[in-house]
């Protein structure tokens, strides 16, 4: 048995949830309109029938049969009402009244209080009590014809035409959107089999229409050519030399992973989605059922999302840091470059996109391609997030021994409160020293590390909702080489002379992983878990360096600096504040505690190492200079 298509199961699923959505949205229409109708149409016999017994019931206690008959006379007025009548406390007749000579008028009403209705076929019966003085002395009776009915049949036909509409263009509207995203898929996974089983890297998955799993072909294609470039490398070496079959074997081997990897990837979505249309189709799905299946859907579509982001930032993680390849370029090219890329997305969002830049070059020493991903990162931002009819600036102006390129939009702007934060990799909630976890992306984190590896700063600005936003890019034109550069240009410096060390840090795995790596480089390393027992580990045994976090259980890393440089005993003792917290004022906080460095979380670890290095100077290279000191 062959088992269900992609196409199929999507169209099946989009089918039957919009049809069960229109029956149910029809049904609960009909029902409503319908209860409606009934409701005022007895609401309004009811009414006549109120002012029939408030007219009637002195007439039955004086037992004036002509006022009554009067009374009922005027219901000539109501051509709904067939028939009426006015019965004694006895239930015989006191007066009738009906619309036509063939209409038959009850003997005796049915028992019952005030408001006492029967529909049938085609009327309403009402009863309703004739009371004077509280004491009850008659009753009315009211029958009018109801087209009910025919209300609900002509109803029905416009709600089930309705319903015939929406599903043909549901039909039309998601045949045309599955062919955009389950034939490219199809063709991915069938490209990836076919290279795993033929070693062919010349294959590549064709084009698809659909703009992000566009981006998913793109990137897979890109992998291909890399792992094409690879393997041929590879083999050129394997004839030159032979000790080269090793690493050939071992690449070939993290290729084939590779491939199976992303294939299973490709496909690990589908059986969720699979078993989540399963359960829409069964006739015993309940809503609890139906719930759970929507919530399946949506995660495995966000799954699917990841996994594009994924590929397209592949190159990067399997490298597992960022490089770059410093030369002297002319900047106003890098941005004049950056911006004929944003210009379609820009009159794709009907945005007007204007640039000033200086006529003359502007030179200065970095990584093109780098720049100019930060640039197209950052106008591919303003384009997303600004409505149509808006506009995108970019500027660049020349100050002293600095350039500054500004990119404005007028588009949804930022909250106050988020403007520090939209450059981290987490969202940190202003929690005391707590954190919390809602992403922004990788794109503005990865932006703001490449200028920082340009020794430059780039910040964000935002009168608020709705004020639009402007993104400020500071470069250096002129410098020499800097740390922030060779933590990507140069090998880690060497570890330098064995020291004490006292780690403090209630995340046990980030504690676990950071000793054994201290203890590689040939250090001693005590670790805690709290800030009282480093505090009285650092008393017992003065470290050379105490690396704290500031969030800990009993006593923050804030006030154990302060009591170690209060001790003559742990005075002298190197503080390192090793955190989740990196603005301005979490610095400014350290530096006041007594700490003489700050890292943030996740730690570089080449920094660290420059940090243990410079407690030894002795042994600190003339090219490996240390992190500067915080101020006291």
């Amino acid at each position: 048995m062959r088992s269900p298509t992609l196409r199929g199961q999507f169209s099946r699923v989009s089918m039957l949830t919009t049809a069960v959505a229109l029956v149910l949205s029809a049904a609960g229409m009909l029902l409503y309109e319908m209860t409606t109708y009934r409701r005022a149409f007895i609401d309004d016999l009811q009414t006549q029938a109120d002012l029939v017994a408030k007219t009637s019931a002195a007439a039955l206690v004086f037992d004036d049969p002509r006022v009554a008959q009067q009374n009922l006379a005027l219901l000539k007025q109501q051509p709904r009402i067939r028939a009426a009548a006015v019965f004694g406390a006895d239930g015989r007749p006191f007066a009738t009244y009906t619309a036509s000579a063939d209409e038959p008028v009850p003997l005796q009403p049915e028992a019952g209080g005030a408001g006492v209705h029967r529909l049938l076929s085609r009327t309403i019966e009402v009863v309703y009590p004739v009371e004077h003085e509280r004491e009850r002395v008659g009753s009315v009776y009211l029958r009018a014809a109801h087209d009910v009915w025919a209300k609900a049949t002509t109803l029905a036909l416009i709600l089930a035409g309705v319903m015939a509409i929406s599903l043909l263009l549901a039909q039309a509207l998601f045949r045309r959107l599955q062919r955009g995203i389950t034939e490219p898929l199809a063709a991915v996974a069938e490209v990836a089999q076919q290279v795993m089983e033929r070693r062919d890297w010349t294959l590549r998955a064709p084009d698809a229409p659909v703009r992000d799993i566009a981006l998913l072909v793109q990137a897979f294609n890109a992998m291909l050519d890399e792992v094409a470039e690879r393997t041929g490398e590879l083999e050129r070496e394997m004839g030159e030399r032979q000790a080269a079959e090793a690493e050939l074997r071992q690449a070939d081997r993290r290729k084939d992973e590779f491939l199976a990897t992303l294939a299973h990837e490709l496909r690990n979505p589908l059986a969720p989605i699979a078993n989540a249309a399963a359960l829409l189709r069964s006739p015993s799905a309940d809503a609890a059922t139906r719930e759970l299946a929507h919530t399946i859907l949506e995660r495995q579509l966000r799954q699917m999302v990841r996994l594009i982001d994924d590929l397209l930032d592949v190159s990067r993680v399997t490298t597992g840091k960022l490089s770059l390849h410093a030369e002297r370029i002319d900047l106003v090219a890098v941005l004049r470059a950056a911006i004929e890329l944003a210009e379609p997305l820009a009159r794709q969002h009907q945005l007007r996109l204007a640039a000033q830049l200086p006529p003359h070059p502007c030179t200065m020493h970095g990584d093109a391609a780098r720049l100019s991903q930060v640039f197209s990162n950052l106008l591919n931002n303003a384009c997303r997030y600004t409505p149509a009819g808006g506009q995108i600036d970019v500027t660049l102006e020349e100050s002293g021994s600095e350039v500054e390129v500004a990119v404005r939009d007028t588009g949804i702007g930022v909250e106050p409160a988020m403007q520090q934060r939209v450059f981290e990799l987490f969202e940190q909630a202003n929690k005391r020293l707590e954190r919390g976890n809602a992403g922004l992306g990788i794109g503005l984190t990865l932006a703001r590390q490449l200028v920082q590896l340009h020794g430059g700063e780039i910040t964000l600005e935002s009168a608020g909702l709705g004020h639009g936003s402007t993104v400020r890019v500071r470069l250096p034109l002129k410098r020499a080489e800097s740390a922030a550069a060779q933590l990507a240009l140069t090998a880690p410096p060497a570890a330098g002379e064995p020291l004490r060390l006292l780690l403090a840090d209630d995340n046990v795995d980030f504690a676990a992983s950071l000793q054994r790596w201290l203890q590689g480089l040939g250090h001693e390393v005590t670790v805690v878990h709290d800030g009282a027992a480093a505090l009285q580990a650092a008393t017992a045994a003065p470290p050379d360096v105490a690396i704290l976090d500031i969030g800990m259980p009993g006593l923050n890393g804030y006030d154990v600096a302060r009591r170690l440089r209060a001790d003559a005993g742990t005075a002298a003792v190197t503080l390192i504040a090793a955190t989740g917290w990196g603005q301005r004022a979490d610095k400014e906080a350290a530096r006041q505690a007594g700490f003489d460095h700050h890292l943030v979380k996740p730690v570089d670890t080449d920094a660290l190492l420059r940090i243990l290095v410079g407690c030894a100077p002795a042994l600190v290279p003339s090219d490996a200079p240390a992190e500067p000191p915080l101020d006291r």
